[in-house]
């Protein structure tokens, strides 16, 4: 039979399918053929509904096996994703060489030697940054606080406290039933010590054997091993930086810095403090000039500013175009890190310090220039000229 007659076939098969079905659908509604014009009539009325039905068939035939896959499917991931010896292959963090953080849900412990995972209920965890052995982790279901041995998985102290930090110089600070207290590896407490929490504070840490910790009164300051201070709480704020210092704030936001082990380096003498990474210490003094300190205190610059521009003013005199020419003064200003502006004259030498939000040119040697106590007037000496505004 040639490909012609098959589709000839097909479609006549087709066809007598579509009429024995409008002949169904007919007598389901009581059809009698009368005449001509009403079996047409019945027949396209009647083929129209099966066509109708047919489609509504295969629509819900259609929706019935793809409601079966969706439910095959995710019971057969729900089996697989609660599997305690499956690992999936993505969102993982190695936190040993032979433990893995699935940091998705759902989020798991899962030690590659022994083929399991070790903890089920897990939201985030914390290393610690010295390479202690014990990680913090929070639980998922509700949040609570313990620890796990990083090199097994192995949860050590149970999820019991409200909120825990990272292990450090081989003790961890907890917060349980309202107060501070530090714990060991075991759990059990290493100090008969207690501490009120404070929110702002998320450094409960020791760094060089001390602790940043605050008193009743919400100062803060910096307490040993033994829980007694090291540092009295007096500060607003303390800030472990790196290159082994402390930074120190006061109560009127003045900072400096301690050394690593508490002992003084810098009063609270300055607007701000930052230790650079590049072996250096930036200092910016009450009158916002910038300075560049080593890590022994000592000044590598004493001024030290970002931009400098010169100034020019409008002079009596008029160009070919009939516009007033412009002139350059003697002076120069500079501008420190945190954009104030002082005058320095063209030897490189400071004349004032940045004291001032902007300085203009009105003469060869004269300058306005406005602050924050209000304007005045200063020649290129420094020297305030006439009342200052």
């Amino acid at each position: 039979m040639s490909k012609k007659e098959q589709k000839v076939k097909s479609s006549t098969t087709f066809g007598r399918g579509i009429k024995q079905a409008a002949r169904w659908v007919a007598r389901m509604f009581g059809y009698k053929a009368e005449n001509k014009y009403a079996r047409g009539m019945w027949y396209v009325f009647a083929t129209s509904a099966a066509i109708v039905a047919l489609y509504l068939a295969v629509v819900f035939t259609i929706g019935i096996i793809d409601e079966a896959g969706y439910a095959i499917n995710n019971y057969k991931y729900h089996r697989r994703d609660h599997n305690p010896t499956y690992l999936h292959d993505f969102s993982n963090e190695y936190v040993s060489p032979y433990v893995v953080f699935h940091d998705w849900y759902p989020s798991y412990l899962f030690n590659v030697k022994t083929g399991r995972r070790t903890l089920t209920d897990v939201r985030w965890i914390c290393k610690s940054s010295d390479g202690d052995s014990i990680a913090v982790y929070c639980t998922n279901e509700e949040p609570k606080r313990g620890y796990f041995n990083r090199f097994t998985g192995e949860e050590v102290v149970p999820a019991q406290f409200d909120k825990a930090w990272i292990f450090s110089e081989g003790v961890a600070c907890v917060y349980d039933k309202g107060t501070l207290h530090f714990i060991d590896h075991k759990g059990k407490t290493v100090m008969d010590k207690e501490f009120p929490y404070t929110p702002r504070i998320d450094d409960y840490c020791f760094h060089n054997g001390l602790c940043l910790m605050s008193s009743d009164n919400g100062r803060v300051g910096l307490i040993g091993r033994d829980g007694e201070w090291r540092v009295k709480p007096e500060y607003s704020h303390i800030h472990y930086e790196s290159k082994g210092f402390w930074l120190i704030q006061d109560t009127v936001g003045h900072q400096g810095l301690l050394r690593a082990n508490g002992e003084p380096f810098l009063p609270c003498e300055y607007n701000e403090v930052t230790v650079r990474n590049t072996d250096y210490i930036s200092v910016w003094l009450l009158n916002h000039t910038g300075m560049l300190l080593d890590m022994e205190g000592n000044v590598v610059n004493s001024c030290d500013y970002t931009n400098i521009e010169k100034m020019e003013y409008i002079t009596d005199d008029y160009d070919e175009f009939g516009e007033l020419k412009k002139a350059t003064a003697h002076c120069l200003k500079y501008r420190s890190a945190d954009r104030y502006y002082g005058l320095m004259d063209r030897n490189g030498n400071i004349i004032t310090p940045p004291l001032y939000d902007d300085i203009t040119a009105i003469a060869v040697n004269l300058y306005h220039c406005e602050g924050e106590e209000g304007s005045a007037l200063l020649d290129d000496k420094g020297r305030e000229c006439g009342e200052k505004l």
